[in-house]
C-alpha cells in the first residue's frame, strides 16, 4: 500500500455537552470523499486525540472505517506518554481497520528512548507508521539524524509528517541522508504546500477545510502545470494562513464546518480556546474574496 495525495487532518466533532457527535462524522466523512481526497486522518492534535477516551476512540475508528470509501485509506493518530501503551492503541487501530498510522512521539527528550519507541510502537502496529514530526504541539523535537535512524532501523516507518519549520531546510537535509526512502507529507495547515511539492513531497496533510483546494494543486503539481499550480496556491493562501492560527485553528475550523452545515456544534473539547467572532467574520471575508476570483466555496 502506498500512500500519496491529500490527507485532510480532520476534527472531530462534539454536541454542545461534549459529547461525540456521530452524525456529524458521517457528514463529513461524505463532505471530504466529495471533494476527492485520497484519505482521512483522525485524532492527531485538529483531531483533539488526547482528549478522547478509549471507548470513544473505538467507536469513531469503526465509524470512520465503516462509512468510507474502500478506495480512501485512513490514518489513526497514535500518541502516548510511554511505549506500553501506544503499542497497544496501535494495535487496536490497526484490528479496527487503520490503514496507516500518524505517530506521534513520547514526551521525553532523548534520542535513545525515542528512537526505541518508533522502533517497538511500529513493530507492533504491522501497518506502515507516518513519524509525526511536529514539535510546536508534541514539545519533542527530532533531529535529522535521529529521524534518518528511524527510517533504517524501524520496518514500517514508512513516511513523515514534517512540521518543523522551515520544513524545506528540513526535508532538504534528510534527503541527503535518506534519498529516496524519504517519503515527506507536507503540513503546517498547508502554508508551505506549494514548496514543499516542488521538493518532492508525496503529498499533504493537514487539516484545511477546502481540501478540494488542495486536491488541485496536488494534481497539477503531478501534471507538472507549475505555472498554474503556483496560481492557485497564491490565491488561497491567506486562507491557509487564517484558518492556521495557533491556539484557535480547531475552533477556527469546527465554526466553518458548522456553517457549511456539516457538524452541528463547534464545540471544542476543555481545554480548548474558542475563536471570538470577530476574527471568524475576517476569515469568512477572506473566502467571500475568493468567491469573487471565481472559486466555488461554501458558505455561499
Amino acid at each position: 500500500m502506498e500512500l500519496k495525495g491529500i490527507y485532510p487532518i480532520v476534527p472531530t466533532p462534539f454536541y454542545d455537552d461534549g459529547a461525540v457527535d456521530y452524525k456529524s462524522i458521517e457528514r463529513l466523512i461524505d463532505l471530504m470523499a466529495g471533494k476527492g481526497v485520497h484519505g482521512l486522518a483522525i485524532m492527531g492534535a485538529l483531531g483533539e486525540g488526547p482528549k478522547i477516551t478509549d471507548d470513544e476512540r473505538s467507536k469513531i475508528i469503526s465509524l470512520y472505517r465503516s462509512h468510507m470509501p474502500k478506495d480512501m485509506h485512513l490514518v489513526v493518530g497514535v500518541r502516548a506518554p510511554a511505549t506500553d501503551p501506544a503499542k497497544l492503541m496501535a494495535e487496536k487501530a490497526r484490528e479496527l481497520g487503520a490503514d496507516a498510522l500518524l505517530l506521534g512521539p513520547h514526551g521525553i527528550q532523548k534520542d535513545k528512548p525515542l528512537l526505541e519507541y518508533y522502533q517497538q510502537v511500529s513493530d507492533a502496529a504491522k501497518i506502515p507508521c507516518i513519524i509525526h514530526d511536529y514539535p510546536a504541539v508534541t514539545g519533542i523535537t527530532m533531529t535529522v539524524d535521529l529521524i534518518t535512524k528511524m527510517f533504517e532501523t524501524a520496518e514500517n516507518v514508512k513516511y513523515i509528517k514534517l512540521e518543523e519549520p522551515p520544513t524545506g531546510a528540513k526535508i532538504q537535509a534528510l534527503q541527503k541522508t535518506l534519498g529516496k526512502k524519504l517519503k515527506v507529507f507536507g503540513a503546517l495547515g498547508g502554508m508551505y504546500a506549494f514548496e514543499e511539492l516542488q521538493l518532492g513531497a508525496v503529498g499533504i496533510m493537514t487539516g484545511f477545510v477546502y481540501a478540494e483546494l488542495l486536491v488541485q494543486l496536488y494534481n497539477l503539481t503531478q501534471a507538472n502545470k507549475w505555472d498554474e499550480a503556483a496560481e492557485l496556491f497564491y490565491d488561497f493562501l491567506p486562507l491557509n494562513r487564517w484558518e492556521f492560527q495557533p491556539g484557535i485553528g480547531i475552533s477556527l475550523r469546527k465554526k466553518l464546518l458548522q456553517r457549511i452545515g456539516v457538524f452541528e456544534s463547534a464545540k471544542v473539547r476543555h481545554p480548548g480556546a474558542d475563536a471570538d467572532e470577530k476574527t471568524v467574520e475576517q476569515m469568512l471575508q477572506i473566502i467571500k474574496h475568493l468567491q469573487k476570483k471565481g472559486y466555488a466555496l461554501k458558505p455561499d
